[in-house]
């Protein structure tokens, strides 16, 4: 007997009576993904307009603290303002809290203190699992218990190793170590060092980046696959499972080819009069931060177009599953390539590590990615309207604010009001992925009539 089957057992009288209540209110609960994290945006906006977070002598509009609020709640990280010199330690506490709220989840901490006192039910366990990405509902209530142990013990150390690098800091050495780690972990990208710097003055620091770069990876393969490792580790699992093995390879090709093509592209432009081993970890530095996390250790502005699309193409898979990043995620990215392969091969079905890929997981990555897609170049196009930039800029902005990244080529500041509305539902929509949009739009009770099959002609 598994867990989430004992769990039924155990409860179903109170489910029952639970679920009652539920279906006479008519809560839907994926209105509780969406509404939630717009409440959160709107209360950090709020705290972040007040002049008591502001530092002296600072006044923003609403605009722009509302975008802060969007940007930390869907971790992302891109600013309007300056973070450190606009928010004095209040402000840039409400940022923080912003961003822990939204990048471990706010319902995975409905779920940790709900579904464990048995409010939500399993019809929620249903939607939990589905908001967090996991395998099966089973796993969601061992995710939960595990979570925020795992999120301490590797805070911790990324705060310690960080607290040692920015010790020219001084007395604030140690919050920034607190600030960068939980920003790093949560792959949301924000950063203390004013100007709109980032993290420009350590791309020479092998402290920082590759604390930094160890922080966002850990936190952008997901609980699921870190869970995995650590069985393997203690020898309680003979090896990791397929959803594990598809994270680990895919994230690995994806930060190499990252890698490789940002150095090819990038020795001799925007990192020329670098040294041959402080251009190779830049480039190791972006590939892994373009993943979702936003961080960079020199300056975008001037990069080629053909690092512009490497770097659009990694922002737009992003993270993995189950972890604090978006995008459409590596595992999405992993089946249509399957796909690919399986089809150019003439097989029915796409396989994996001697695994074959559902027709029904198949179905999601497609609805996912298109609709992804789509999503982004409505908004590209939109932005294009209210501004004239560059239209690579333009783009970049829009694949960093879908994949929740935070990454820009500097454009960021200078948007007007109707393209930071864009931005902000771009961000908005890239943290709750469109599948979760359409769920809600969509009509839950369909006729299911089977059509007669055709073939069509394709290529």
């Amino acid at each position: 007997m598994n867990l989430s089957q004992g769990f039924l057992i155990k409860e179903e009288k109170t489910v029952e009576k639970i679920e009652k209540k539920v279906l006479r209110r008519k809560v839907n609960p994926l209105y509780l993904l969406v509404f939630g994290l717009l409440f959160l945006i709107l209360v950090g906006s709020l705290f972040l307009y007040f002049p008591f977070t502001h530092q002296a002598n600072v006044n923003i509009s609403y605009v722009d603290a509302l975008f802060t609020a969007a940007s930390a709640s869907t971790v992302t990280g891109l600013v309007t303002v300056d973070t450190g010199t606009t928010y004095n330690f209040w402000g840039q506490l409400v940022i923080l809290i912003l961003i822990n709220f939204g990048g471990l989840g706010y319902m995975s901490v409905i779920t940790f203190f709900l579904l464990s006192n048995n409010v939500l039910g399993i019809k929620y366990a249903v939607f939990m699992k589905e908001s967090l990405n996991l395998p099966s509902m089973g796993d969601i209530f061992k995710v939960a218990k595990k979570v925020f142990l795992t999120i301490l013990f590797f805070e911790l150390i990324g705060i310690a190793l960080l607290t040692l690098a920015f010790w020219d800091k001084g007395p604030l050495s140690l919050w920034y170590g607190i600030f960068h780690a939980m920003s790093a972990f949560n792959n949301a990208g924000f950063d203390l060092m004013g100007n709109f710097r980032s993290l420009t003055g350590y791309y020479s620091n092998s402290l920082v980046n590759f604390t930094i770069m160890g922080l966002i990876f850990f936190g952008g393969i997901g609980f699921i696959v870190i869970s995995d490792l650590l069985q393997v580790i203690r020898k309680k699992k003979r090896s990791l499972g397929l959803h594990s093995k598809i994270v680990l390879t895919t994230s690995l090709i994806l930060i190499l080819i990252g890698a490789i093509g940002f150095y090819a592209f990038e020795a001799n432009n925007s990192m020329r009069g670098y040294g041959f081993g402080d251009k190779g970890l830049i480039s190791l530095f972006q590939s892994v931060s373009s993943r979702t996390a936003g961080y960079n250790t020199i300056d975008l502005s001037g990069i080629s177009i053909p690092s512009v699309l490497i770097l659009c193409m990694l922002m737009f898979i992003g993270a993995s599953p189950g972890s604090t990043g978006s995008g459409i995620k590596t595992t999405t990215f992993a089946v249509l390539v399957l796909w690919l392969i399986c089809t150019l091969k003439n097989r029915e079905n796409p396989e994996a590590f001697k695994r074959r890929i559902s027709h029904e997981t198949l179905n999601r990555a497609f609805v996912l990615f298109f609709s992804s897609i789509a999503t982004v170049f409505i908004i590209i196009f939109m932005v294009s309207i209210f501004d004239n930039f560059e239209f690579h800029k333009i783009m970049f902005e829009c694949f960093s604010a879908f994949g929740t990244v935070g990454l820009t080529m500097g454009i960021t500041p200078y948007l007007s009001a109707a393209s930071k509305v864009c931005i902000m539902l771009l961000m908005f929509i890239g943290r709750l992925t469109p599948l979760a949009l359409i769920a809600i739009l969509a009509k839950r009770r369909m006729e299911k009539i089977n059509f007669l099959e055709e073939p069509v002609s394709v290529g």
